[in-house]
């Protein structure tokens, strides 16, 4: 992979990305340790001896997603919820939009049907 690998400190609001349509966003990939805390540096640290997927939004899945019905919203409707809603993902596959969202993902960024799993460790952090 040519993208470099560090430390990136951001808020969970600047994770959303205000599509027009609301989808799920701000997926972060190939991590080796992620931390999710509040201002005062109070929350959890999630790490796993391999690489993984993670998401932290103050939406829930629900308000990003109809479901196989979707209705005509906006992600300017949306109101952020006083939670914040993590994901913790071994993979996720890739997009299709090779030909404006008609299609599969390219082969390579597919994931096979079958059971994946993987294990990881959460720990509480402690306030500064």
């Amino acid at each position: 992979s040519c993208t470099p690998v560090g430390i990136f400190n951001q808020t969970v609001a600047s994770q959303f990305y205000p599509f027009v349509r609301p989808q799920e966003t701000g997926n972060k990939t190939d991590i080796r340790w992620w931390k999710v805390v509040d201002i005062d540096g109070r929350g959890l640290m999630f790490q796993s001896d391999v690489l993984f997927n993670a998401t932290a939004l103050h939406f829930l899945t629900s308000d990003l997603d109809d479901g196989s019905e979707k209705h005509q919203r906006h992600s300017g409707e949306l109101h952020e919820r006083d939670l914040t809603n993590v994901s913790i993902d071994l993979q996720q596959m890739g997009l299709g939009c090779i030909d404006s969202w008609g299609s599969w993902p390219l082969q390579k960024y597919l994931l096979p049907y079958q059971d994946y799993s993987f294990n990881f460790l959460i720990s509480p952090v402690a306030k500064k």
